[in-house]
């Protein structure tokens, strides 16, 4: 980290967590398994489109578990077949993880045409209050 983001981070209480992932992150190279869009509606809706052809309803799986959104699709039963000349088409397992903003849920998700479609929405957060903090005096 530079001095110039540590200059602009000391003012920022409680989130050594995430300034460390970010700088973590930025070190890994993406290895992405699936080919996805990421599309924003407005500032509480969005929607990831994942590209996933020949895959049927029943091999996929998606869990949300705190921040994370986690796919799965199981690997495709496989049918020998001699004569195939190119093989192009994934069967195998595929697993990609999504990091959301604690206050993003998922509303579901549909395949259409080869597209998991998985919509999204930020819920409120509660503000807190204006308090005034009392000093004791030892």
């Amino acid at each position: 980290m530079s001095l110039e983001q540590k200059q602009i981070f000391k003012f920022y209480v409680g989130y050594d967590d995430i300034f460390n992932e970010i700088e973590n992150l930025s070190n890994i190279k993406p290895q992405a398994n699936v080919a996805f869009d990421i599309l924003k509606y407005d500032n509480n809706n969005y929607e990831i489109n994942i590209a996933l052809a020949g895959v049927t309803q029943d091999q996929i799986t998606i869990e949300q578990l705190n921040n994370f959104l986690m796919l799965e699709v199981k690997e495709k039963t496989k049918t020998p077949f001699e004569g195939i000349i190119h093989k192009g088409i994934r069967t195998n397992s595929v697993k990609q993880t999504f990091r959301l903003e604690q206050n993003i849920e998922v509303d579901d998700a549909e395949l259409v045409s080869g597209i998991l479609k998985i919509k999204l929405h930020k819920k409120e957060m509660k503000t807190k209050l204006k308090r005034e903090i009392e000093i004791i005096e030892e």
